[in-house]
């Protein structure tokens, strides 16, 4: 028997013995009564136009194989309103889709498993990583496979990829959502294009570079609700809307450093501490390299790893300045040590950096260092400013970058107060072209 199909055989019945994919041997979407996975599930495994009365208007969470989608409709025959899932969402309260579920539709749109511990997969094989619902493909193998590699981790064996989304190419199109804007929309919304939301910025305690490596969040302005609904909405845009949720640390003059290992168990404590105040997030933004501060890199790779040990899945990135030697040597070292998933260089607020033919030639030099599934590109449009970008300016970088690089990770902007002040050029305009 040839290694693929035994790969296959072990795949199976790895799958078959672990209780979270229980629901996929019975139907590859299962509805329950409870929230959490509570009491027996409903398995389906093609459309169902009605169910039948015991199950009308009782669903209050639904597992989704990997590799399927569910569109969940309020009345029969795929009538009324409906809500899409692509991933196990514990509790539909949030969707204000509790116990009104009558009708529903299953469609596969990829051949994808649940990854496994310690199971070995081959190249070009798609699972999806359920502590973050997130799809991998395996783009490099040894001997023995990926040799039980965790694909949040190893970027040598797996890359991100998606499941059959059509338009969307997996990329992300980000943007950062300041805390000192007195009345900001709701971060869930914001406009959808924006996949990728920063939460700016936790800042360390005692001022720069930090007395104690604690670090402090404060929501934003509640001038429409986006404090009073903070938790809901973070909630709301990652299992619903599907966005990721980031929080940046430091920025605006906030560099930290890092001297001893207490003052970096300290932070760790002060990240996990805003990570249950605000109900979780996806990952954190490392901008605490400010001017003349050095970054502690050796100590930055160990909270880094730490952090993603605490969470599986948790995303780590940095907005470094695009010609600083000292911030190319951090990213290249955090990404070799399994610490950064990505750098994102800011193109913005500083002489030149805003020229379309420098930012398509730095960015060359980024993808050689990093590679391209690594970098992003950091756009600062305000034509109110000098220094920063028109919206033509940004379409025609991107454009000129995404052919050059057609793997590359995205794009985000600063930030989204003024994208809404401007009329939303970056999410109406730059962020379609990232996405398509």
């Amino acid at each position: 028997m040839n290694r693929h199909l035994i790969k296959i055989g072990l795949a199976l019945a790895m799958a078959w013995l672990a209780p979270a994919a229980h629901a996929a041997a019975n139907g590859p979407v299962c509805l329950y009564k409870n929230a959490n996975f509570g009491g027996t599930p409903n398995c389906k495994s093609a459309d169902t136009p009605k169910l039948r009365d015991t199950w009308n208007d009782k669903t209050s969470s639904v597992k989704v194989a990997a590799g399927y989608e569910a569109t969940l409709f309020e009345n029969k025959q795929y009538g009324g309103r409906s809500l899409t899932l692509k991933v196990h969402t514990a509790s539909l309260a949030g969707a204000n889709f509790n116990d009104i579920t009558t009708s529903l539709k299953v469609v596969k749109k990829c051949d994808a498993v649940s990854w496994q511990e310690g199971v070995n997969y081959w190249l070009g094989d798609v699972v999806r990583y359920e502590p973050n619902g997130q799809y991998y493909k395996v783009i490099n193998v040894t001997a023995n496979g990926t040799d039980g590699t965790n694909p949040t981790i190893s970027t040598w064996y797996w890359a991100p990829t998606t499941c059959g989304d059509g338009g969307d190419s997996g990329k992300r199109a980000g943007g950062y959502y300041v805390n000192w804007t007195p009345a900001p929309p709701r971060l869930r919304d914001l406009p959808l294009n924006y996949n990728l939301v920063y939460l700016f910025h936790a800042v360390p305690v005692g001022g720069p570079p930090g007395t104690t490596g604690a670090v402090t969040y404060s929501p934003p302005g509640d001038g429409r609700g986006a404090a009073t609904h903070l938790n809901e909405d973070i909630a709301y845009a990652r299992t619903v809307q599907h966005r990721k949720v980031m929080l940046t640390v430091g920025g605006a003059g906030n560099g930290m450093s890092f001297p001893t290992r207490t003052k970096s168990q300290t932070f760790v404590n002060s990240i996990v501490s805003i990570y249950n105040q605000l109900g979780g997030f996806d990952g954190m933004d490392w901008n605490t390299f400010e001017g003349s501060q050095q970054p502690d890199t050796g100590e930055m790779i160990w909270i880094s790893k730490e952090l993603k040990r605490l969470y599986p899945g948790f995303i780590i990135s940095a907005p470094p300045a695009p010609w600083n030697s000292v911030d190319k040597t951090f990213c290249k070292d955090m990404l070799n040590a399994g610490a950064l998933d990505y750098c994102a260089p800011q193109y913005y607020d500083g002489p030149g950096l805003a020229d379309p033919d420098y930012v398509v030639t730095s960015v060359q030099e980024w993808v050689n260092l990093l590679g391209p599934t690594h970098v992003m590109v950091g756009f600062g449009i305000n034509t109110s400013l000098p220094n920063y970008m028109t919206q033509a300016q940004a379409i025609d970088a991107w454009t000129r970058v995404e052919a050059a690089h057609p793997t590359i990770h995205g794009g985000f902007d600063w930030e989204t107060g003024s994208d809404e002040a401007q009329g939303w050029p970056f999410a109406n305009g730059v962020a379609p072209l990232i996405l398509h």
